[in-house]
């Protein structure tokens, strides 16, 4: 019957279930560095006001601010690229799959370089700069609301290594098998009994 024939396809190409999984956390990574943008795009904001609060020269905060919503535009989108992706990999598209590991690799590059960069020791301050960074702080830890920094590190926490792990499940053989599958013609099964064309007529 028709049906029988639909219901081997639909289940042919059924995503298993480490391209499931892969594409929740997908999805989880994309909205956790969308959150995490958000909550470094308050703090960074509460810290430029301090600066000027503290009479750092304007042109300093002006050029803080359109470099942060450069950084972070580039970084929605990429989120939002990579949340994409986890929902088009359940349709069994090879290149979906490529694209997603492209993508994941360089966000997960740009993370760790990220991350390395902001362990290295600030240099020395220059001797003739009277900004009082102990004000500066206090104005900024005022300013910004309590939830922001536990929200960006456990966003942070969570995006890089959900994207990691969703990387190595599409690589594992039952991913493999599903998108090779999906590339395969479809056709009859093998004995699937063939209507004799009389039938066809009277049916």
């Amino acid at each position: 019957m028709w049906t029988e024939g639909f219901t081997f396809e639909v289940a042919r190409f059924r995503a298993p279930a480490v391209v499931i999984g892969s594409s929740v956390l997908l999805v989880c990574s994309g909205l956790a560095r969308l959150w995490q943008v958000t909550a470094e795009a308050i703090s960074q904001n509460a810290y430029l006001g301090a600066h000027e609060a503290a009479g750092t020269p304007g042109g300093f905060a002006g050029l803080a601010i359109v470099f942060l919503m450069v950084v972070g535009l580039v970084v929605s989108l990429v989120a939002l690229a990579v949340a994409t992706l986890g929902l088009l990999n359940l349709g069994g598209w090879n290149w979906t799959r490529v694209a997603t590991w492209a993508v994941g690799s360089v966000t997960l590059a740009v993370a760790g370089g990220w991350f390395a960069l902001g362990r290295i020791p600030s240099p020395p301050g220059d001797a003739a700069d009277s900004t009082d960074w102990d004000r500066v702080r206090a104005l900024a830890a005022e300013s910004t609301p309590d939830w922001v920094e536990p929200a960006s590190t456990v966003a942070g926490l969570i995006a890089s290594p959900a994207l990691l792990v969703a990387l190595v499940l599409l690589a594992l053989p039952s991913a493999n098998a599903f998108y090779r599958q999906h590339r395969l013609p479809s056709g009859p099964r093998p004995g699937d009994a063939v209507r004799p064309e009389s039938q066809l007529r009277m049916g």
